[in-house]
């Protein structure tokens, strides 16, 4: 999620408002180190409103606070978080993309006991998604600022995998996925429908070699392989849509790409995405609250709603994954109250790509 240009769009048109009850969180330096979560019952996510049925809306359930309301900065008055994605250990990593210098900017949920582990820090950097490489297993950071980093899911092993110009321009690295080789690809969330300048780009394992695959987008976001990683689900933030993009053999080249899905989302856009073992696409729509959950073939098949039942706005629904082998998703929001995890019951199975073609799970 670009959240800088997001942002300047205006506070009240994403239907943002102050809040009325102060959430000051006295554990504020609670993700320095190890704490428990806000939920107390069970360790497995709640079933929501049961499977998905074609046109159901169902119900997130909160499963945990990872973040407490962040202090007023850039961006206003809010905590936000991406990139959810389990790692080789069974815990649910994720980015603290708000985080405030001296809390931690990468996290990691213990789903068994709703334990909090600060991996990293960067108050430097604009987090906006996180992946486990199937090629070394590292974790992969995308940087809003220009960047991609890698590390261990510890932490350690920090080191720079992208900076500068990439292709001759500044890049806005957004979302990465990968696909089976452990080649990335990349969300360059720059333009709008009027200046279409975002583009999809592919870079080797080791993050040298960029490869241009696709340009004239409007706010490039989401990126997801379909289950046979012959293409891609791109979303883009300022139109509304969410892309079909067949690859080529060698994943160099895109090949008769087509229009997927449009959504009618308001003053909201279409962050990032996930694909399920049968195919289904589920698009977060960021500044609404929701995921739409779309068959392959467009049809809307559920929509998955996070209650708004807290003292202020809970709207910032950037993304999701599905646990690999289950139906257990978890959905990270943000908003006027803190960071937060909700769960739900996905229509199909987990698989890599549920998990951002990593190597978790």
């Amino acid at each position: 999620m670009a959240f800088p240009h997001v942002f300047s769009r205006g506070a009240s048109r994403l239907g943002r408002r102050p809040s009325i009850i102060a959430v000051g969180l006295a554990g504020a330096a609670l993700l320095a180190t190890c704490v428990t979560g806000a939920s107390a019952e069970g360790s497995r996510p709640s079933p929501a409103d049961g499977p998905a049925t074609a046109g159901k809306t169902i119900n997130a359930h909160l499963f945990a606070q990872v973040a407490p309301l962040d202090p007023p900065g850039p961006l206003g008055h809010i905590t936000a978080l991406e990139g959810p994605a389990f790692g080789p250990d069974g815990k649910l990593y994720m980015v603290h993309s708000t985080a405030p210098r001296g809390r931690p900017s990468v996290i990691a949920l213990d789903v068994r006991t709703r334990e909090i582990t600060g991996i990293h820090q960067a108050s430097a950097s604009m987090y906006t998604s996180l992946q486990f490489s199937p090629a070394d297993g590292r974790i992969y950071l995308t940087d809003l600022n220009g960047k991609i980093d890698r590390m261990n899911p510890d932490g350690s092993g920090f080191t720079n995998v992208v900076s500068g110009d990439v292709l001759g321009r500044p890049l806005a690295a957004d979302d990465i996925a990968f696909d089976r080789d452990g080649a990335l690809f990349v969300t360059d969330f720059q333009g709008t429908p009027w200046k279409p300048t975002g583009w999809v780009i592919r870079f080797d394992p080791d993050g040298t070699r960029p490869t241009l695959l696709m340009d004239g987008l409007a706010g490039a976001n989401g990126i997801s392989f379909d289950p046979a990683h012959s293409a891609l689900w791109v979303s883009e933030f300022r139109a509304g849509r969410t892309d079909y993009l067949p690859l080529s053999a060698d994943h160099r080249s895109v090949v008769d790409p087509s229009v997927g899905m449009y959504g009618n989302q308001g003053v909201a856009g279409f962050d990032s995405n996930a694909v399920d073992a049968s195919g289904n696409i589920y698009q977060a729509v960021f500044g609404a609250g929701k995921i739409f959950v779309y068959s392959p073939h467009g049809t809307l098949l559920a929509t998955i709603v996070v209650p708004q039942t807290m003292p202020a706005p809970q709207l910032l629904t950037t993304n999701l994954v599905i646990r690999p082998g289950t139906r257990d998703g978890y959905l990270v929001v943000g908003g006027d109250n803190g960071g937060f995890v909700y769960t739900f019951r996905a229509l199909g199975l987990g698989d890599a790509q549920s998990n951002g073609g990593g190597a978790g799970g």
